[in-house]
């Protein structure tokens, strides 16, 4: 009798063993990092192996991904745990509920003092952190060094000031040989909200008042933004209404287009699409008017309210932010730039010879990064800015006709009360 209770106690302990392996979540992965399967891969297998929960990712390209995680929230369907945009999405999510508030986890995580200090209030939304910032970036100017060459410009020299800027992208296009001095982002996604913002604020403006009630950039520096903006757009850029930073990339590494915004998820990026580009690019503070600019971006881990597995969703977080983590993926991708200053201060991956030059120039701009506004709104005002800049290029309205109209848009959009 006594053998055969042992012998039902092994098999229980086994069945719970089993149960507990069998415990799975989803991650959905969005924006550039998503290309990078391999290393997914590799660090997924190894959190099964050392906790028994089965990870099921989904890698979702940028253009669709905000689409397709609303539409899951709303269905009530959406992930266990995914990357929200460090540009207003924690704040949106957190407004209409659909995902939990971190502070707990993070009093309990050793992380949470090694994120940069700039990054917490883009997930911040009424006074709580709605996500766990896990990568972040600086947008520069990427530039092709061969390009410079050829056109007899100084690859050492880039452009500082918005003048040179111009000059130079004109030298570097030749419509007939379907080259081009500066890829302009205007089509209808996130990333043209990004680019005038970094028009916007080098002119000396910002996009909205210091407390975010109503917008600022229907201003001198906004319009000199916006005109100098569609201006490039119009000269020296090819397709802008259809193109963005994603396809910039790699017809500047086929040598069509001679600069444009980039940053540190470009690097390892740059590579796989051209390897020939490695050691005939660089970047540098991008171009200004007023004062030096940039905006950050990056992503978020956060939890989905209706989860019915929150602690293995702390866990997931907590192993994919983890320093060790980390610095396996700096190894193997070289970028992009951790949440984790300790990382990015630290890894041996920034100090290599051949990529030291672009981490300095990314670590020297980031800490005074501009972010988007921290509102549950964002999403809303970022399509306005876009809507903006298309009404200009399509000829619709002047620049000055569609600052006025798209601002009084946007402070329709803040005075209404979150749905």
């Amino acid at each position: 009798m006594r053998k055969k209770m042992v012998i039902l106690l092994m098999v229980g302990m086994v069945l719970l063993s089993v149960t507990a392996l069998s415990e799975s979540i989803t991650l959905w992965v969005g924006g550039q990092v998503a290309a990078l399967g391999k290393t997914w891969n590799a660090l997924i297998n190894q959190f099964e192996q050392q906790t028994g929960i089965q990870v099921n990712v989904q890698r979702i390209g940028f253009d669709i991904y905000y689409s397709k995680l609303v539409t899951a929230y709303r269905s009530g369907e959406g992930p266990d745990v995914a990357f929200a945009d460090l540009g207003g999405w924690c704040p949106a999510f957190a407004a209409r509920g659909w995902i939990i508030p971190m502070d707990n986890f993070l009093k309990t995580w050793n992380g949470t003092k090694e994120i940069w200090s700039n990054l917490w209030p883009a997930v911040t939304y009424k006074g709580k952190r709605w996500g766990v910032p896990w990568y972040t970036d600086c947008r520069l100017l990427l530039y092709n060094t061969t390009m410079f060459k050829e056109a007899g410009l100084n690859p050492n020299d880039p452009p500082k000031y918005w003048e040179q800027f111009l000059n130079d992208a004109l030298k570097l296009t030749d419509k007939s040989k379907h080259t081009y001095g500066y890829g302009v982002s205007a089509r209808m996604d996130e990333e043209t909200t990004l680019g005038y913002m970094i028009f916007l604020y080098g002119a000396g403006g910002q996009l909205l008042n210091n407390d975010n009630t109503k917008a600022a950039f229907d201003s001198p520096a906004g319009l000199r933004a916006l005109k100098f903006y569609t201006l490039l757009a119009k000269e020296v850029s090819p397709n802008a209404l259809t193109n963005n930073e994603d396809s910039y990339r790699p017809i500047l590494a086929q040598g069509r287009v001679a600069m444009a915004v980039g940053g540190p998820w470009s690097f390892a990026l740059l590579a796989k699409e051209n390897p020939n580009i490695v050691g005939h690019y660089m970047v540098a503070l991008h171009p200004y008017a007023v004062r030096p600019a940039s905006v950050f971006g990056g992503w978020a881990l956060v939890v989905a309210a209706k989860s019915n597995h929150k602690e293995a969703a702390f866990k997931l977080i907590k192993f994919l932010d983890s320093y060790d983590t980390w610095m396996y993926w700096t190894e193997h991708e070289n970028g992009p730039l951790p949440a984790r200053k300790d990382v990015a201060l630290n890894t041996p991956a920034f100090k290599k010879p051949d990529v030291a030059d672009l981490w300095n120039v990314v670590l020297k701009v980031f800490p005074t990064a501009y972010a988007r506004s921290a509102i549950p709104q964002w999403p809303e005002v970022s399509t306005e800015i876009q809507k903006m800049v298309e009404s200009v290029l399509l000829n619709q309205m002047t620049p000055e006709k569609a600052i006025t109209y798209y601002a009084n848009r946007v402070n329709v959009i803040l005075s209404k009360p979150v749905k």
